[in-house]
């Protein structure tokens, strides 16, 4: 009887154990599928989030390179408004000087002295009266200038009183325009426009630091004459007669 108890108590216990062992399988399975749940939720929540964020940074990556674009134009549109701002300036200092220079040639045109003679001649013949001076002064420079063979480095001077005027200023230095005009015996126009054409052919410079503005000799033009005093001195030397 006390073995049958046994066998009898053992299976139930191997009962209990069974139904225990199910139930909790059971609830593992159950908690199982509840985390599986929660994870596949975790999941998508967290996948719309991050697409949020690439849709985002998208966007700004567009504005960025439109900024960047607009900065690019704007860049060069400020470029192009820089060099025509300094083509301006360059533009305006040419104006500023030539008007400088035009207004000095004025002071010393309205400075220079005018005879009745000279008005009269300007007034009765404009037209005629300054060509016929150049023709009788071109006429007089082929006889003055052609036995001076050591000129030949100032080729383009074809008249006496341009000779005269670059004579003054080897052996006196720098004259104004009114002071030359006074030497030579020329009008204020004529002294001017002699002048301008000296100084544009190179052989002359000008002070315009000054008002009138004061001219003299350049470099070359002086070795020039200093070259011809020499020469003539020597001739002279050479001629006197020994006792």
């Amino acid at each position: 009887m006390q073995i049958h108890c046994d066998v009898m108590s053992r299976s139930r216990v191997r009962d209990i154990t069974l139904m225990l062992g199910l139930r909790r399988r059971k609830t593992n399975d159950g908690g199982s599928d509840q985390n599986g749940d929660v994870a596949r939720l975790f999941f998508d929540s967290f996948s719309k989030r991050v697409g949020i964020v690439e849709e985002g940074l998208k966007n700004i990556s567009t504005e960025v390179n439109k900024l960047k674009i607009s900065m690019d134009r704007s860049q060069l549109s400020d470029l192009v408004l820089l060099e025509r701002l300094r083509k301006a300036e360059v533009l305006v200092r040419e104006s500023l000087n030539w008007t400088k220079e035009a207004a000095g040639i004025w002071r010393e045109l309205k400075e220079m002295p005018f005879t009745k003679e000279e008005r009269s001649v300007v007034t009765s013949e404009p037209s005629a009266g300054p060509s016929r001076v150049d023709a009788e002064e071109a006429s007089l420079s082929r006889r003055v200038l052609a036995p001076i063979p050591e000129l030949g480095t100032l080729p383009s001077i074809t008249t006496p009183t341009e000779l005269q005027v670059l004579t003054m200023l080897a052996n006196e230095g720098a004259k104004s325009a009114p002071e030359i005009g006074r030497v030579v015996g020329r009008s204020r126009e004529h002294t001017a426009r002699l002048m301008k054409k000296l100084y544009e052919e190179g052989y002359i410079r000008r002070d315009q630091t000054r008002i009138p503005f004061r001219y003299s000799l350049v470099d070359r033009v002086k070795q020039t004459f200093k070259k011809q005093e020499t020469r003539d001195g020597e001739k002279e030397s050479v001629s006197i007669p020994q006792s």
